[in-house]
């Protein structure tokens, strides 16, 4: 059904006071003018009338409420109005808010908080800041597919129309779109726009909804600092608060940076000064090495000018020797020149032989080629006449098909014509086979029924089976104990007996054992204390299951929960069961009147009782057949360590409140009643009677059920044949038409086939005119290719005669050049002395040739090897003056045994000193690097500080001045600081309260006060914030829920004070139930919801506040 909100309590007149005051109420109908609630009500309307006149009332002045005056303008951002369409417990439903202090009450379950979660969700926030439901589609009306929501939030100063941000979520997948004004809006622009507002649902200064209250008091006194400010700060403060964090880590990073480096420093400086004694020594080696590099280089330099000097000797004998042969050829020179003219002779008759031989073999590559010609044309013959061959062989072919073919053309001829026209009627043949198919699928679909029928009857043969042997296995149990208790589990909780009967299946598949219930492995020692020990156990306790491992509870989890879908309880124990002790030794328990505790009477596996121990405490409670007297009781009370036990007919529950003191103990006794498990009764026989008859009439159905399937067999078995044969005669019907349909296609097909093989025939003919045409070819190229053959050979003997004529022209010419080489030996003989002293002066002059060349290379490369490796040429020169080789030699060698003398301990000592030497410059320059940076920030951190310190100050003193003034109107006490420590990380807010006056002022936490103590420093402080409030509105759900009604009432008459302070932002407080005569304010508006399945679409214009006081007039005046 609809649910609206009913908006009441608007401002009241001095005569409305008392009445308001007699009802406690202390305010009028908002729903009406103030001038209209003077009418008078006509003690003789009924209530109808009553009713119909208010709701045309209402209506008149729809749609803006006027409950609470709206003297006080909406700050920028407030909520003006929420509209809710199918979202939580609402159909339909429109809040109007008032600029100051919304009191939202109603019963539990009306929708209040899912006010608050409809301005969550529709502003933009997820759902886990409500720290409910995750998926939004679970915000959605049961049996709805979507749900709306719309927020009205005022306007800024100078914009024309307020903001109208809409929300509509999907059920099916969790989806949700946004609008601004009825524009489409991304979730980034709805977010801008909180931004923009200072909305900070997510911060619990500002939105603390119900589930949340609890985390508020948890919240770190670091987190309530920066939620503090993110509620209460300007904008800057924030600002200055999130480069301070950002300077401060960064000056951590830069002071840890900076002292690294600076240690890095003095161990570098430390381990150049050990290398200092070994550089010495190392420093001198490298001058001795430096003195033989630069002897090397003059030893070079010696040994270049040695090779320089001995060329130019070499230079001077070559001239020399040149000279002395130039003077014996003059003077031998006519005794050789006879020689010479005789040489010249023989070399050109020797070119006349070499020329005539160059002719002979020209002449033999021609007549070579001549007879590869022949063979080219005798080549060409042959492929000619294979050639010619070939198609002579295909005309052969050629016509032996053509006759072939003629013979085909007059057999199909005279078929075509001698053969009657062939009817066939296709379709006739085509309904033939279909009337045997639909035989065949009548029958198909026959032996398909029966089959089904087969089916249904083995299903409930199957079930028949399953139920007698179950009731057979239920008989069996009534013989022992066990089973009884098995029957039992299955009456109690099914799904127990199902995941029971799964375990005893599955056991290998866990770690450890898994015990079922102990309903069936746990038993009692002594009958007598049955009903005392099951009367501390709960139903769960004995119908649970019992895990030793995390893996194998969840593997149990998975399957019962999310496989089986059962509802069971798995619980896992991990500790051994000797490891839990009673609190007191067995004497001093029966002091107490006790015979002992509940683990001496109940017996089972040890992990079952184990669990039992954690879960149940069994190992504490303690049991007694006899009642226990005052002071036994007593005694228990002081000792303080046995909270639960049962004795006689009493079942005793004690509960400490230790931070009351020791005096806060409260008893709740009850009777012990009959316990349902564990115990000897005899067998029910009308059940097992009732069993037997079962069992029979399960085993009469399975018999009917048997015969009735073999009747059905032999039926199936009869049809089956009628369709093999109908199958059968339809085969034979496909054959015959496929015969006859062969037959006529190819009589039809004859024309066709006719034409093409006088086609055929055509280029038979065609081709056989082509190859007698091509053996003309090949026996005009047989003829030219002898033609080629003769000329051929004519050329050939025509080389040959060349090649005779050649060869006796060289044969004349090398005999002339025998005579002439004789002629130049004779003659050579004669002048051996003087060519023998010619060539020994040659001789010499190449040998010379040959060593000044050698020295030329070898000063070459001595050049070059000084080049390269000589750097300073003129001052190696320079000491190379007047030395020898062998004398620097020795100079080296002195030096060399000075260095064998020199040695130090670590020979790298020198590079690692000069390499250490560069590290330390770089890294000076970075520490000095650091330093200035780190110099620079500390600038920066001063700076924002001085200004961010003293607004923080202030800000903190106005809230503790505040908050400290709430709490002293309570009679307690309140202080609110700031911690600052040298970590900038862990400054924080400090709330201290105190509410008792022999306490001291102590941090508020989770643990040292009372929730009803915490709900009330929290309403406090939030309260604190109201005056310097950044956000436009506040919300508090169900703050007062844990409050006693003193503290409720304070905290109400403060909360109103400051909530309704002109300029003050809006507030919200959400409670399900309010004290009588609480104060009013003018600027205050209440909206009480009216909801439920059963309201009516009227509902809201029945709850009448207005109406109530003027009823509540009338009763009085009679």
């Amino acid at each position: 059904m609809a649910s609206e909100p009913a908006t009441s309590l608007a401002p009241p007149r001095p005569s409305d006071y008392d009445e308001f005051q007699g009802i406690g109420l202390r305010g009028g109908d908002g729903s009406q003018n103030p001038d209209d609630s003077e009418e008078e009500v006509d003690e003789d309307e009924d209530d109808d009338q009553i009713q119909a006149r208010s709701r045309s009332r209402r209506r008149a002045h729809a749609p803006r409420p006027t409950n609470g005056l709206n003297r006080t303008k909406f700050q920028p951002g407030a909520i003006v109005r929420v509209k809710l369409q199918n979202f939580v417990t609402y159909e339909k439903a429109e809040f109007f808010l008032g600029p100051n202090l919304n009191m939202v009450i109603g019963p539990n379950g009306t929708g209040k908080s899912s006010l608050v979660c409809a301005i969550c969700l529709g502003l933009g926030y997820p759902s886990h800041v409500l720290g409910r439901a995750s998926a939004y589609g679970e915000f959605v009306k049961h049996g709805k597919d979507e749900a709306d929501i719309q927020v009205e939030l005022q306007r800024k100063p100078g914009e024309r129309s307020n903001y109208v941000v809409g929300l509509t979520i999907r059920r099916e997948d969790n989806s949700r779109k946004f609008t601004i004004n009825n524009q489409r809006a991304t979730h980034k622009d709805i977010q801008q726009l909180m931004k923009s507002m200072r909305i900070q649902i997510d911060n619990l200064c500002q939105f603390l909804p119900q589930d949340k209250v609890a985390e508020f008091a948890g919240l770190g006194p670091v987190e309530l600092l920066e939620k503090t400010l993110q509620a209460a700060a300007p904008e800057e403060m924030i600002e200055w608060q999130k480069e301070l964090k950002e300077h401060f880590k960064t000056q951590k990073e830069a002071q840890v940076s900076a002292q690294g480096s600076n240690d890095e420093l003095r161990k570098m400086e430390s381990r150049q000064q050990v290398l200092q004694a070994d550089v010495a020594k190392l420093r001198e080696r490298k001058e001795i090495t430096e003195n033989i590099a630069t002897l090397e280089m003059v030893k070079l330099v010696v040994k270049y000018n040695e090779a320089r000097k001995h060329h130019h000797n070499l230079k001077k004998q070559k001239k020399e020797a040149t000279r002395n042969l130039k003077r014996l050829q003059d003077n031998c020179a006519p005794s050789l020149q006879a020689v010479n003219r005789k040489q010249e002779y023989r070399d050109m008759v020797k070119l006349a032989v070499d020329d005539r031989k160059k002719r002979l073999r020209a002449a033999e590559a021609a007549a070579e080629k001549a007879v590869q010609d022949v063979e080219a044309a005798e080549t060409k013959f042959q492929e000619a006449l294979t050639k010619s061959d070939v198609e002579r062989k295909g005309i052969e072919t050629k016509r032996q098909e053509i006759s072939k073919l003629r013979r085909d053309l007059t057999d199909k001829q005279g078929k075509y014509s001698s053969g009657a026209k062939r009817e066939f009627d296709a379709a006739d043949w085509n309904r033939r086979i279909r009337d045997k198919e639909h035989q065949i699928r009548e029958k198909n679909t026959e032996i398909g029924e029966g089959a089904e029928i087969m089916d249904n009857l083995r299903k409930r043969g199957s079930a028949s089976h399953r139920k007698a042997n179950q009731i057979k296995a239920e008989l069996a149990n009534f013989e022992s104990q066990q089973g009884q208790l098995l029957m039992q589990l299955r009456k109690l909780s099914p799904h127990v007996a199902q995941g029971w009967d799964w375990l005893q299946d599955h056991r290998d598949l866990f770690e450890k054992e898994v015990f079922g219930p102990p309903l069936l492995n746990c038993s009692i020692k002594d009958s007598r204390y049955s009903d005392l020990v099951q009367s501390m156990l709960g139903h769960s306790d004995f119908l649970c299951f019992t895990t030793q491992t995390t893996e194998d509870h969840k593997k149990l989890s998975d399957q019962f929960y999310g496989k089986m879908g059962l509802q069971v309880t798995i619980r896992s124990i991990f500790k051994e069961y000797s490891s839990f002790r009673p609190p007191l030794p067995k004497s001093q328990l029966t002091e107490s009147g006790l015979d002992g505790y509940m683990t001496d009477y109940l017996e089972g596996p040890e992990p079952v009782l184990a669990m039992l121990c954690s879960h149940k405490r069994i190992h504490q409670s303690g049991v007694a057949l006899k009642d226990l007297t005052d002071a036994q009781l007593n005694r228990i009370l002081d000792k303080g360590v046995i909270n639960s036990f049962a004795t006689g007919k009493s079942l005793y529950t004690i509960s400490r409140r230790r931070e009351y003191g020791p005096d806060a103990v409260s008893t709740r006794v009850l009777n012990v009643q009959k316990g349902r498990f564990w115990t000897d009764q005899p067998v029910d026989m009308s059940e097992k009677a009732e069993l037997n008859k079962k069992l029979s009439e399960a085993q009469d159905e399975v018999a009917e059920l048997k015969k009735e399937m073999d009747t059905l067999k032999a039926r199936r078995n009869a049809q089956e044949q009628e369709l093999a044969e109908i199958k059968q005669e339809e085969a034979e019907l496909r054959k015959q038409k496929g015969e006859l349909q062969r037959e006529y296609n190819a009589w039809k097909n004859l024309p066709d086939q006719i034409d093409a093989i006088k086609r055929n025939l055509d280029q038979k003919r065609k081709e056989l005119d082509e190859v007698k045409g091509r053996i003309d070819e090949f026996e005009n190229d047989q003829d030219k290719a002898v033609l080629e053959k003769a000329e051929a050979i004519l050329t050939h003997m025509e080389k040959i005669t060349e090649i005779r004529n050649a060869y006796q022209s060289v044969l004349e010419a090398e005999a002339i050049l025998i005579e002439a080489t004789s002629d130049v030996a004779a003659l050579k003989s004669k002048n051996a002395e003087i060519a023998q002293r010619l060539e020994q002066e040659k001789k010499l002059v190449d040998d010379l040739d040959r060593q000044l060349k050698e020295g030329h290379e070898i000063a070459t490369e001595l050049f070059n090897e000084v080049t390269e490796n000589v750097s300073d040429v003129v001052r190696i020169s320079d000491l190379a003056k007047g030395r020898t080789y062998d004398d620097v030699e020795q100079e080296i060698g002195a030096e060399k045994a000075k260095l064998e003398v020199i040695h130090a301990s670590n020979p790298m000592a020198l590079q690692e000193y000069e390499k250490w030497a560069t590290k330390i410059e770089r890294e000076r320059k970075n520490h000095a690097d650091k330093e200035s940076f780190l110099e620079e920030l500390n600038q920066k951190i001063d700076e924002i500080r001085s200004q961010w310190e003293p607004r923080l100050d202030e800000l903190v003193g106005q809230i503790n001045d505040a908050f400290s003034y709430n709490f002293e109107q309570i009679s307690c006490a309140g202080e609110v600081g700031v911690h600052k420590d040298e970590d900038f990380d862990k400054w924080a807010i400090e709330i201290k309260v105190k509410f008792r006056e022999n306490e001291t002022l102590q941090r508020l936490d989770q643990h040292r006060q009372s929730g009803g103590e915490r709900a009330v420093s929290t309403i406090f402080y939030l309260m604190s914030l109201q005056s310097m409030a950044q956000a436009p509105f506040r919300v508090v759900d169900e703050i007062n829920q844990g409050m006693d009604p003193r503290n409720e009432r304070m905290v109400h008459e403060r909360m109103v004070e400051i909530a309704c302070r002109e300029h003050t932002s809006q507030y919200f407080l959400i409670t399900p139930k309010l004290l009588s005569g609480l104060r009013y304010d003018e600027r205050m508006r209440v909206h009480t919801i009216v909801s439920g399945e059963y309201v009516d679409e009227e509902g809201t214009e029945k709850m009448n506040f207005g109406r109530f006081v003027k009823i509540r007039k009338g009763l009085r005046a009679n």
